[in-house]
């Protein structure tokens, strides 16, 4: 069994370091999540339409529907997790945080898997360049994140969590 450290363990300047890593990865989250969700979203404000949720010439509804069902949800956590980040955090909130963290690597990187099956959609069914790119760019941007998140993760948040290594 894992034991955490006593949060007043990690010293000062580790604390005050580990504070702006946090705002900074926030703030990296700020940008992909306006990003993706702007780029989505001005596709059909602009009067294009997704192949992925077209039907005999129409956009699909259902089709709709069931993305907002899956991406809501996910946008919430990325949200809450965003303004976790952004606010003061204490160091008895720092468990808190990193679960929160590990969570949302592993559902963008279930996000990705989702946007990557509509990317070889696209590609099966001959959509738009504009569509196949956006949704490659998509993915690659989520595939990124994921990597800022594991390298956050594995080198700034859990050390400070689990603490100095025993030799």
């Amino acid at each position: 069994m894992i034991t955490l450290p006593d949060s007043d363990s990690i010293p000062d300047l580790a604390w005050t370091r580990l504070q702006r890593w946090i705002r900074g990865y926030s703030w990296a989250q700020v940008a992909f999540l306006a990003t993706l969700v702007t780029t989505i979203h001005m596709v059909p404000l602009a009067g294009a339409h997704w192949s992925s949720c077209r039907l005999a010439g129409a956009t699909d509804w259902t089709c709709v529907a069931y993305f907002h069902v899956y991406e809501v949800p996910l946008t919430g956590l990325f949200i809450h997790h965003i303004i976790a980040g952004l606010r003061p955090i204490s160091r008895r909130m720092l468990p808190y945080y990193g679960v929160l963290t590990l969570l949302q690597i592993v559902a963008l990187f279930v996000f990705c898997t989702l946007e990557s099956s509509t990317l070889l959609t696209a590609l099966r069914v001959d959509a738009p360049a504009w569509e196949v790119l956006l949704l490659f760019a998509g993915c690659t941007g989520m595939l990124i994140d994921c990597g800022l998140g594991v390298v956050f993760a594995l080198t700034q948040l859990l050390p400070a969590l689990l603490g100095p290594r025993e030799a």
